[in-house]
């Protein structure tokens, strides 16, 4: 597998999706702590979600870190945070569906290990990122009208 190299620009935003382990649906009914641990992440960081949706297992956002070097740290954060919050037999429960490599290298069995990250280039590059945060409980039938999915930042009341 080749080394994959992340982008760091100064000043930019990213389009971040983050997914848990076999896309397992533990998101929406742990909204609460999913919540806390971004504000933990945020408070620590510093940084802006400019857009954001969850869905039961995944979520996509835009966020501008104060530093670009750091939004790893703040996805690896968040995950952490979500981990250490959950339940001792809950947790047990998903290690139990590791392997023992994976054991091994301390995955959690609560999240892929990897994320997907795209630095914003400009504001047309914006807008097609937010468009797909927007649609993507539609895109994945949740909803008929994106704007009653009440985890987007796009919810209307």
């Amino acid at each position: 597998m080749a080394n994959y190299i992340r982008v760091f620009e100064e000043k930019h935003s990213y389009f971040i999706t983050v997914v848990t382990y076999k896309r397992r649906a533990i998101l929406i009914e742990n909204i609460d702590l999913l919540r806390k641990s971004f504000q933990l992440s945020m408070k620590r960081y510093g940084y802006v979600i400019d857009a954001i949706v969850i869905l039961p297992d995944h979520f996509h956002m835009i966020i501008t870190p104060q530093r670009s070097n750091e939004y790893p740290k703040i996805i690896s954060h968040i995950k952490r945070s979500f981990v250490y919050g959950l339940g001792e037999e809950f947790k047990s429960e998903c290690k139990m569906q590791v392997s023992s490599s994976q054991h091994k290298r301390q995955l959690s069995g609560i999240w892929q290990k990897r994320f997907y990250e795209h630095t914003i280039r400009n504001e047309k590059d914006l807008y097609l990122h937010r468009d797909y945060i927007l649609n993507n409980p539609v895109k994945h039938e949740y909803v008929d009208d994106a704007k009653v999915w009440k985890y987007s930042s796009f919810y209307e009341r």
